[in-house]
């Protein structure tokens, strides 16, 4: 360390100090020479000199200076430098990490494209394939359809068939039913024909004896019972017609061969008709009689067999057709005549 000024020179002295190792620091020196905490005082008297060397060490500082802002100024050049150059490093990393980027983003892109087309190319082929194969199961399904059809048609004109077949047998049958209803119908009129026959002979013998007469008329009934039932709607139709025309012949036949003989008859029947009538009442074990206060419950009881009676003409006609309210007055109106003029031979019954 060179020598320093201390304060400026306002007057002919001033003082200089050369710091020591001790003593690196100064205060300050006044005008009237006094110096505080220095080590080494000089006097100077050669003021040139001193100017002189003052000068040089000035300089020498200013040099020192210099070179230190200089070496600064090259490290700031230097450190700007080198950060220009890292940042260009930097930037020229960034473009390049940049360029690697867009080209994997552009590599990345294309493959995309291409996968993608891939995948519609695949998709096309897989809806291409899965419409064949819809296809090729709508035709297999056309195909069992037509199948179907065609043996639902065979199995239709099958059962046509059976059908045919059995409505020809079944007609064959009935036909056969038929001729046979219609045979047993024939053989059924004829008998009834001869029945008729048989019953209007034996009328005529009753009109002479009463007991024989009552004997063919319950044959006659036995008969026409035994027969009922037989044959089914057909035969019971013609039975009907054939008994009709055969009861309308024995009313012909009772008003031919004597009335009164008939009426006798009836009279007879008529006690075992009323039985028959009053046989319900038989079974009732009891009886409450509820008489309102008139005085007729009890007295309706005792007229209810009267009144059952009462309808008794009235049944006989609706079941044989045979009024014997006519029949009595037609007995009671005429004069009475010969019984063999009322006898007649057997005649044929055309049903």
């Amino acid at each position: 360390m060179g020598w320093r000024q201390i304060g400026e020179p306002k007057t002919k002295a001033f003082f200089l100090r050369k710091p020591t190792p001790d003593d690196p620091k100064f205060e300050s020196a006044t005008p009237t020479g006094e110096i505080q905490h220095f080590s080494t005082v000089v006097f100077a008297t050669n003021l040139p000199e001193l100017l002189g060397k003052l000068r040089i060490a000035t300089v020498k500082r200013d040099a020192e200076i210099a070179e230190a802002e200089a070496t600064r100024d090259a490290r700031i050049q230097k450190a700007k430098a080198e950060e220009e150059g890292q940042k260009a490093e930097l930037i020229r990393d960034t473009n390049i990490a940049e360029a690697n980027k867009e080209k994997e983003l552009k590599v990345a892109s294309f493959k995309k494209e291409q996968d993608t087309a891939k995948a519609e190319a695949d998709q096309a082929y897989q809806i291409q394939e899965a419409k064949a194969r819809q296809l090729m199961v709508e035709e297999q399904m056309q195909v069992e359809l037509v199948r179907q059809d065609r043996e639902v048609d065979l199995q239709e004109k099958g059962i046509l068939v059976r059908q045919m077949q059995y409505d020809a047998e079944v007609k064959k049958k009935a036909d056969a039913d038929k001729y046979a209803v219609e045979e047993a119908a024939e053989a059924d009129k004829a008998r009834k024909m001869r029945e008729a026959e048989a019953m209007q002979y034996s009328i005529e013998a009753q009109a002479k004896a009463n007991a024989e007469q009552k004997r063919l008329d319950g044959m006659a009934i036995a008969d026409a019972e035994r027969a009922k039932g037989t044959a089914d709607a057909e035969v019971i139709r013609l039975r009907g017609f054939a008994e009709a025309e055969a009861k309308e012949k024995l009313a012909e036949a009772f008003q031919k061969f004597g009335e009164a003989a008939v009426l006798d008859i009836i009279v007879k029947m008529l006690p075992e008709l009323a039985g028959k009538i009053a046989a319900p009442l038989s079974s009732i074990d009891k009886l409450t009689v509820v008489d309102t206060g008139n005085g007729e419950g009890a007295a309706r009881v005792s007229n209810y067999v009267t009144q059952l009676m009462a309808t008794a003409p009235e049944m006989l006609k609706n079941i044989s057709g045979i009024d014997i309210e006519q029949l009595i007055k037609g007995i009671t109106g005429k004069a009475e005549e010969s019984a063999e003029s009322h006898v007649h031979t057997p005649q044929k019954l055309n049903l």
